[in-house]
Parts: C-alpha cells; structure tokens; sequence
C-alpha cells in the first residue's frame, strides 16, 4: 500500500510545484486523502496478489496506480468511445457516465487479475530471484518518490510564513454613528478605462459614463490601477493601503507565492474595521483564489467548486477542485450522498456564465433589503473572458479569447455593454432603497490582457512570458496603458469634488469612506502603479511605472513599492 501511495503522489507533487506560486499547503490535503483512498483500495483488492508473489503484487501495484490514480477521468474520456463502440447499450449518448466508469474499472480488474496470474506463472517457471526484484521495484518507487518531494517540502519550508500572513489591522480610530450607509465594493474584472475604451477599441461609452454622472457618481476617465493582477490590485484597495508590507516581508524570499495576497484579501482592514463598527459582510465571489472563500463573511454567495463532507461544506481551490474532477471518485462524488437531511458527501458547482447570472441576481436581492449597515463586496467576471454575453444578455457560441465567431475585441465590448446594462439596474435598484444614501464603489481591479487583446502586435520575444518570469517595463507604453486602465466610479454621498480629486483611486478609496463617516483621519497616498519585474513567480518584485501610464512623475513612489 505504501509503493502505491507513493507511486500515486508523483503527478500531484509535481503539479503542486510547477503551480507553486499560486497554490498552499491546504491546497495539497484533498489530493494527498484522494491518493490514500486509492491505494488502500488497490492494496485491498490486490493483498492476496502482493501475498503470494511480491513481484507481481508490486507490479499490479504500479499498473492499478497508473490507471486509476490522478488524471482518471482523462483516460476514462480515452476509452469511452470504444465502449460505446463494442458494448451495446442502447442509445450511448443517454448512458450515464458513471456505467462507463464502472465497466472500465472492472475490466481493467480483470486484465490486471489475469495478468497477475501470468507473471505468477512466469516467475515461478523461471525461478526468477523475486524478492530481489521486488526490491528493486520498490526502491526505485521511494527514489522517485523522495526526488519529487524535495522541491515541495523545500517550497513548503521557504515559503511557510507566507501561507499565514494576516495584513495589519486599521489602527485609527473610527466614530461610531446610529447612521450605517450600506457599502457596495463591486469589482468588475478586467474592465479598462473610458480612454483605453476610445483609443485602443474605438468604443464610445458615454452612455454608461453619462448614466453614471446622472446618477452623482465621480468618474476617473484615465483612471489606473496600482497593481496589474486581479489578487494584489484587490488586497491592495480592501486593505486601503499598498502591499508594502508583504513586499517588505516576502520580496527577499528565494521562493514566493501568492498566498498572501488572497488572504489579504479574506482578511481585510477594510472588513475588519467594518465589522466592528457593527457592519454585516456579504461577499459574492468566484471560483479564483482571489475571492472563493470569505472567513469574515456573514453571508458568503459562491455557487463554484462546493465539497460538503457530513454537513460541513468547503469552498475548493482550483488545484484541489481539479483533482477531485478528474479522480477515479468524480463520477461517484458528483452524484453526492444523502441519508435523510445528513449529507455524506455531495458537490455542488455551476458553469461561470450562470455564475455570473447568478450573483448579478444575488445583488438585486441584497439591494432590495433593507438599507443600513451592510458591506456587500461582489466580483464578478465581466467583461473577464470568456466572452459568454453579448450586449444584449443572449449566449455567445464562440466565447474564447480568440476571433472565432467575431472579433475578440468585439466580444470584449459586447460583454462590456451587457455589464453596463446590469450595473444601470443595480445602481437604481440600490439609490431607491437606500434613498440614495448608499456607497457605491464601481471599481475593476485591471484592465484586459494586451497579448489577447493587442496579439497581433505584442511582442512576445522582447517581454516574455508575462505569468512566470516576463518583465513588464518592456512593455509597450500603450500594452501597459491597457493592463491598468480600469474603471472607476464612485457614490460617496457625503464626499464632495476636493475629496474625490484627492482620494478618488483604488489605494485610497476606502480611507475617503472611513474618513467622510467615521472621522478616521486617515491621510491620502500617493497614486502609484507597478509593475512585475520577473513575473508572478516573484510575486513581491515591482518597478515603479507611474509615470510611465500617467506622463507625470510622481518621486513619492518608491522604486520598488517599499513605501
């Protein structure tokens, strides 16, 4: 059982490592009971096999692993078509899956089984020497075994503060009123500014921008975000500060991941400060890392990736929900179990268009209670690609980053006019149940990729590989403008023009809210940008870019955001 459970950790390791600076160590525990179920099920269909020859025991051992360890369901996907080819079951397309599942594991069974039987025979005919063989197989295994656990026990050493970071709280002190304006922090993903909107897809938004206006938001036109990913640019804004802090901590790190970010962001100053002026906290988040879990939350609506074990449910991350989907248990776990009201075991998720539905939904319902002490953050993927939604809310058939179907910058506005129309009705629904009261934060946390968006002329050769080890100040000025241009809307009934031309960005956005209701006091930064220097793998490594998207240069912002 040991050589099996060794065997079926080698592809999860090596997943884990090569997704090293976006994964944790929670991340590793579904996996790891998933290879143990596995292999005590191999160890006790095979004990009498392994018992009478351990040559052929380890050798069915191995073949079990391979077959029905990690990355089942692919061979499964493999195989399925020659069942349907040469098992007549009727109409296949109406066959659950897991009957083929089913009929592939007992098959595969009884090969092994007659296999076994065949390399009994042979090594008794030929009096192999089998225990020396059976060594060999074995120590082999723990080699491979111990070669590819060292980079995840390294990994796990360097990189251990980092996966329990928790951001410095917001020290100053808050006046507490009977008066709570509901707070809305809705962040819009990879939406880019009204001028990137202009220049870079000849699109005139005015018409959501005037909407806007109407409606006594202030509008930053060429507003930018400080961070060029969704997980710094958010902790960052909830947290009202830069992420200095975990640059200082973590940048001289030889290892880094981005586990600080997320729980930045689960964490927040913002919410924590909230909460204890007595706001309730709803969160609407995503199947990403950045905003799939909600430890603070009240109320946490996120329809993706849901494992409940005996009534207890848990949000995956996308490296555990991967293993799980793709396991042998998938087909027997989608289905669930329930005795009674106990759930024994169920998963719950939903496609991320019908997500997306979902939470705008979930938004109008929040907006229709009623008004005072709420803080609702909701992040929705829009205009985020895939390019599910036309402008007029119908189903794309060819939604990919790509100009199948139409042009990709055309399925990019298109997903911006159907969020422009959902956001009008929000916003409404909001100011007439709040009586116009209510904090709306309308906020992007970037803008969209210029290597999907501006492929033809991106050039690869001189930047890089932007996600692992690209440097991004080799950018082209107007790639760069494209990636941080962002929207930013804000309602702040009791601010008034001075603050917003002060405090109206994502850094200090939150410290106006606190500042304008709770007398914090807290002082306004200065508006920077940075950028990766060396890709995410370096996910604390920045360059100031500031005047590079803004033509003004700005020495209060530190080189390399050490503020």
């Amino acid at each position: 059982m040991l050589a099996a459970f060794m065997l079926s950790t080698l592809p999860v390791f090596a997943a884990w490592t090569e997704n090293r600076y976006q994964v944790t160590l929670v991340d590793l525990v579904l996996p790891l009971i998933i290879c143990f179920a596995t292999s005590l099920v191999l160890a006790l269909v095979f004990f009498k096999s392994f018992k009478k020859n351990k040559l052929a025991g380890l050798i069915v051992i191995v073949i079990g692993t391979l077959v029905f360890g990690p990355d089942f369901d692919s061979r499964l996907t493999e195989i399925k078509p020659i069942f349907q080819a040469i098992i007549p079951l009727g109409n296949s397309s109406k066959i659950p899956s897991i009957i083929y599942s089913l009929i592939f594991i007992l098959v595969i069974i009884g090969v092994i089984f007659l296999f076994v039987r065949w390399i009994d025979r042979l090594t008794t005919r030929k009096k192999w020497p089998i225990e020396v063989f059976a060594k060999a197989v074995i120590i082999v295994i723990s080699v491979a075994f111990i070669l590819q656990l060292y980079p995840v026990a390294r990994a796990i050493v360097v990189e251990w503060p980092q996966f329990f970071y928790r951001p410095a709280k917001i020290s100053a002190v808050a006046t507490t009123t009977n008066s709570k304006p509901d707070i809305y922090y809705i962040v819009l993903d990879r939406y880019t500014s009204q001028s990137v909107l202009s220049s870079q897809f000849n699109y005139d938004n005015s018409d959501f921008i005037k909407f806007l206006s109407a409606n006594n938001f202030s509008i930053d036109p060429n507003a930018v975000a400080n961070y060029p990913f969704t997980t710094m640019s958010i902790a960052s804004t909830m947290n009202a500060d830069y992420d200095s802090d975990m640059v200082k901590k973590f940048s001289s790190s030889s290892m880094q991941t981005t586990e600080p970010y997320h729980d930045s962001i689960r964490y927040a100053s913002v919410i924590e400060k909230l909460k204890s002026l007595g706001y309730t906290y709803d969160q609407l988040g995503t199947w990403y890392e950045a905003s799939n879990q909600a430890p603070l939350a009240d109320n946490n609506y996120q329809p993706e990736g849901r494992l409940t074990i005996l009534n207890q449910t848990f949000t995956l991350n996308n490296f555990s929900k991967d293993n799980l989907t793709r396991s042998l248990y998938w087909q027997f776990v989608s289905r669930g179990l329930t005795i009674g009201k106990l759930k024994i075991l169920s998963y719950s998720s939903i496609g991320e268009s019908d997500a997306t539905l979902y939470k705008l939904n979930q938004l109008n319902n929040i907006a229709a209670e009623p008004a005072g002490g709420k803080f609702v953050f909701a992040h929705i993927l829009v205009p985020h690609d895939p390019y599910y939604f036309n402008s007029d809310g119908s189903l794309s058939t060819t939604p990919g980053d790509n100009n199948l179907g139409q042009p990709v910058k055309e399925k990019y506005i298109g997903q911006v006019e159907f969020i422009n129309s959902q956001m009008k009705n929000l916003i409404q629904e909001v100011r007439k149940n709040s009586n116009n009261q209510a904090v709306v934060i309308i906020q992007s946390d970037e803008g969209p990729y210029p290597m999907e968006l501006n492929g033809e002329n991106f050039n690869y050769a001189s930047v890089g590989d932007e996600l692992d080890t690209g440097d991004m100040t080799k950018w082209s000025d107007t790639d760069l403008k494209m990636k941080y241009g962002i929207l930013a809307a804000y309602n702040i009934p009791a601010a008034n023009k001075n603050d917003f031309a002060v405090a109206g960005n994502s850094v200090n956005i939150f410290r106006l809210v606190l500042n304008t209701y709770f007398k914090t006091d807290l002082p306004y930064l200065p508006e920077c940008s940075y950028a990766y220097t060396n890709g995410r793998e370096q996910a604390f490594a920045y360059f100031d870019i500031s005047t590079r998207l803004t033509g003004k240069d700005n020495p209060a912002c530190p080189a390399d955001s050490k503020f």
